[in-house]
């Protein structure tokens, strides 16, 4: 029989952090998050969800042992945005049994209807920069810092308990060349001369944090608003986020468009590829691991590729090609030999089409599953396709 427990004590929320590190303790692609990061998710002083967010923890018991972990998240602001009533499942995590997840879905289900929910959708996380899609192809590759990682099983047994997939998104592992291609290069420099662009002075992490954090989360709302699951970055998720990643950040790894106003029109950020070593510490910042830590921050032969984002005003002017071309050549010199993009919606042709100009593979799947609940109506499983892209 399973025992359902909601998550209270400080015990039971490092039982729950860690359940998943003793899940995969056996399994080479999984790499943990940050331990500490996640703690900090069940402290409404540090995880700035709260204030825009219903959330709650279980755990899952069988005879005494803990085998499975769900959130729930009722994200206010994005369902004001759609005008629907609809409830997230987040960090769902169980042994290869269906009872379990049963359980687990089952709870997070009657609590999202006594809150007025008509259905369930998920892996979504608080916001879009948490982690979301449940993996559904490539299970022999690493997760990156941003995206999850999941057993084959749990596909299987999602679909079984009724859940429907309403979205997915592809990944690419993207080569570096040996040098920028001409057409990027050449575009580059027309669109700089035609729109009098310009690319930020980059020398400081420090000082491009504190110059130029406000406007470029500014452009990521802007950018990022129409896509599924978004909601705008807040001021206390923009400390939170710079907090968060600030140990990630470098500049020689982004790149800064500016206009002749030094508004942001353009960014592109890339962080070191650490998984090695989060795995190795269990996600853990601890002295033994320090050393490894920053050497591959500062000499990575991997990055993952985090935001690409252009202001609406110049989507579609080749402004892509203008951040690209500095992000590629400093990549180069850095002696980075891949990088890892983070999902893309697998609709979004855009994005997708500017990896054809590099040696790369779409070596990736994942999905958002949906359940509607029993008080939902026909109107409310009419999905919005505009929402979808």
């Amino acid at each position: 029989m399973v025992k359902i427990v909601e998550v209270k004590t400080k015990k039971q929320q490092k039982i729950f952090v860690d359940f998943v590190c003793d899940l995969y303790k056996n399994e080479k692609n999984y790499v943990p998050s940050f331990r500490s990061d996640e703690l900090a998710n069940f402290d409404k002083n540090k995880n700035a969800s709260y204030d825009e967010c219903d959330i709650i923890f279980f755990l899952a018991y069988k005879e005494d042992k803990v085998v499975g972990r769900i959130c729930g998240i009722i994200q206010k602001v994005y369902n004001n945005k759609v005008n629907e009533k609809r409830a997230r499942f987040s960090r769902f995590d169980f042994i290869n049994d269906i009872e379990v997840a049963k359980a687990l879905l089952n709870a997070v289900e009657e609590w999202a209807l006594s809150k007025g929910m008509v259905c369930v959708h998920g892996p979504m996380g608080f916001n879009d920069m948490d982690k979301e899609g449940m993996l559904v192809e490539g299970f022999e590759e690493r997760n990156t810092i941003a995206t999850l990682y999941n057993f084959p099983y749990y596909k299987e047994i999602i679909e079984k308990l009724g859940y429907e997939k309403e979205v997915g998104w592809v990944e690419y592992k993207i080569k570096m060349p040996k040098q920028v291609p001409e057409r990027i290069d050449r575009l580059a420099k027309v669109i700089a001369k035609r729109y009098n662009l310009h690319e930020c002075e980059l020398k400081s992490t420090r000082k491009i944090i504190k110059k130029y954090s406000d406007k470029i989360f500014d452009l990521l709302n802007q950018a990022y608003e129409p896509l599924y699951g978004v909601v705008p970055i807040n001021k206390k998720m923009k400390e939170q986020i710079v907090a968060q990643f600030k140990l990630l950040v470098n500049y020689k790894y982004m790149n800064i468009i500016l206009n002749e106003n030094d508004d942001v029109v353009g960014f592109g950020l890339t962080f070191p590829y650490i998984m090695e070593v989060l795995q190795k510490s269990r996600g853990k910042i601890i002295s033994k691991y320090i050393f490894e830590l920053l050497k591959t921050l500062k000499h990575p032969k991997v990055v993952e590729l985090v935001f690409i984002a252009v202001s609406n005003e110049y989507r579609n002017k080749g402004v892509n090609a203008l951040i690209m071309n500095r992000l590629i050549k400093n990549l180069i010199n850095e002696g980075v030999e891949y990088a890892e993009s983070n999902p893309e919606l697998e609709g979004n042709c855009y994005v997708q089409n500017q990896w054809d100009q590099f040696e790369h593979v779409q070596h990736k799947k994942r999905a958002v599953f949906i359940k509607y609940l029993e008080n939902a109506t026909n109107e409310d499983k009419v999905v919005n396709k505009n929402e979808i892209r």
